[in-house]
């Protein structure tokens, strides 16, 4: 029987790389968080100009999709008041948008946190390290 695959330090850089290229196409600066399925950062990437404010949201939205196994808007489904109430009753959840749980043959390996922009340039950048992760699985996880 084969071991559960887990995100490497190099699967990680390069859904960091990635996300923080697209940040760069697109002009958006950002800050970026990748995360273990615990919630423990493994990269971490802020591009100049990104708000210092997103620092914390980047993360926390890597950790709620690592966690929960779900992108991190289908929480609160937009509402203000569950986004609200998530912060206050869990630590480290987050019902805004841009967090993505990473997933290899069907197992979460991590998450992938962005955030500086709209919620569509977040997800778009996110999306970005995923499909860089993809294309080169092989190296990136174990």
């Amino acid at each position: 029987m084969g071991t559960a695959p887990f995100l490497t330090a190099a699967g990680a850089r390069t859904v960091l790389d990635a996300a923080l290229a697209e940040a760069a196409r697109i002009g958006v600066p950002q800050c970026v968080a990748v995360v273990d399925p615990g919630g423990h950062l493994l990269a971490f990437g802020r591009s100049d100009g990104a708000r210092v404010g997103s620092v914390s949201i980047a993360q926390t939205k890597a950790i709620s999709a690592a966690t929960r196994k779900r992108p991190s808007g289908e929480e609160g489904g937009g509402d203000p008041i569950t986004t609200i109430r998530l912060a206050l009753a869990a630590d480290r959840l987050t019902g805004i948008a841009g967090g993505l749980p990473i997933l290899v043959d069907g197992v979460v390996v991590g998450g992938v946190g962005v955030s500086s922009g709209t919620s569509d340039q977040d997800l778009e950048c996110a999306r970005a390290g995923l499909a860089a992760l993809a294309a080169g699985v092989d190296a990136a996880v174990r």
